[in-house]
């Protein structure tokens, strides 16, 4: 028999409640939480474990940008807090899981294990082991788990019936994962605010204020709406990103003999850009077209950038070998520069695409020599991008 036996033992004790917003889940800020911004949470199971742990079970979904999520999620209480890990025994990891930096995986057999810290990594691999292939093999399925700060977490979990075992796994797990945590460890203080993973220093409006559309010459449109707005400002620099949307010419025709507005009338526009203290020339990496064409002299990257500049020979610094390497083999989306302002040209607006331009940014600035930089008062940027 599996796990989804109809034995009743180790039941817990269970509360049934409709939640569709996000509030009592502020405290959970690892995928597959903290990505996306249309977030819901439906049909919460609560209870305690036969140990003793607290425990939430529900339907969790994102969207609203290219990546989304929908399953059943169970949060189970610990006693204790590590940082994020993840580990599986499916082919694929969670998306968003390396937006908190780069990641160190362990893998045996079928076991993956990853962490951005690699002593957490080696020390929960060992102590998972063991129970997560005994759940994989009661389940018959490829198993999802994290450790969300003192939160265990599991997608793709059983309802009503093969709960109760289940949650008696969990359990083992819990005891299991109790030797993993190191005896000295500091971990940032976790705030219950709509976040995203990796960025604690993003700030987020469902709907920002229009006049931020001035910042970047965009007209003011008919019913236009500045909508999930991200901003952060740090090092010197300031980011803003949003999708601006409203309502086309012909679709206000429509709406005038409806009396409203749907989704689908709703035209849209995504920026992401970052706001430097200094001015640079105006630059385009297959962006605008704008300046002149400026030849690097290396035919491999002519092929697959298209470089514009105002000043060629400040591109030509700005753009050295160094650089040239690094966009040919990470190809990125391409950019404009207009006096202090950098905008990318991205399809949507999306957190994961806007924290991939953030490093496109940081690996860019990192590679311009650090006294060209200082010249320039162009800012000292961390090496995100390494």
């Amino acid at each position: 028999m599996g796990l989804f036996s109809k034995r009743r033992d180790n039941k817990g004790s269970r509360a049934i409640t409709q939640v569709t917003g996000m509030d009592d889940l502020l405290d959970l800020q690892a995928p597959p939480f903290g990505l996306g911004f249309q977030r819901q949470a439906t049909e919460t199971v609560t209870g305690t474990t036969a140990a003793g742990h607290r425990y939430r079970s529900f339907n969790y979904s994102y969207d609203g940008g290219l990546y989304r999520f929908k399953g059943r999620v169970l949060v189970v209480d610990l006693p204790f807090a590590l940082p994020a890990v993840f580990w599986t025994t499916g082919s694929r990891t969670r998306a968003g899981i390396e937006d908190a930096g780069r990641l160190g995986c362990l893998q045996h057999e079928s076991l993956r294990v990853c962490s951005a810290d690699e002593m957490v990594a080696k020390q929960v691999f060992s102590s998972v082991v063991g129970p997560t292939k005994e759940l994989a093999l009661q389940l018959n399925e490829p198993v999802d788990l994290s450790v969300d700060h003192n939160h265990l977490v599991a997608v793709g979990v059983p309802v009503s019936e093969g709960l109760p075992q289940f949650l008696a796994s969990m359990d083992k797990m819990i005891a299991a994962l109790a030797g993993a945590v190191p005896r000295r460890l500091e971990l940032p203080t976790v705030i219950a605010r709509y976040s995203f993973f990796g960025h604690p220093d993003w700030t987020y409006e469902a709907i920002g204020d229009r006049a931020v559309l001035r910042e970047f010459g965009l007209p003011v449109r008919p019913q236009g709406r500045v909508e999930d707005l991200i901003t952060c400002d740090v090092d010197g620099v300031r980011m803003v990103s949003f999708r601006y949307t409203w309502v086309s010419v012909a679709a206000t025709r429509s709406t005038m003999s409806r009396g409203m507005v749907l989704d689908t009338d709703r035209e849209q526009e995504a920026v992401c850009a970052f706001i430097l203290g200094s001015d640079l020339p105006d630059i385009s990496l297959n962006g605008d077209e704008l300046g002149e064409p400026v030849n690097l002299g290396n035919r491999s990257f002519g092929e697959a950038f298209n470089l514009r500049s105002t000043d060629p020979q400040r591109a030509y610094q700005l753009f050295n070998e160094r650089v040239q390497e690094w966009l040919l083999a990470t190809r990125p989306y391409g950019w404009t520069v207009r006096g202090n302002v950098i905008r990318f040209d991205v399809p949507t607006h999306d957190a994961l695409v806007v924290a991939e331009c953030e490093m496109i940014l940081h690996g860019w600035l990192d590679r311009i020599p650090r006294d060209l930089r200082k010249s320039m008062g162009l800012p000292d940027m961390p090496s995100l991008a390494h």
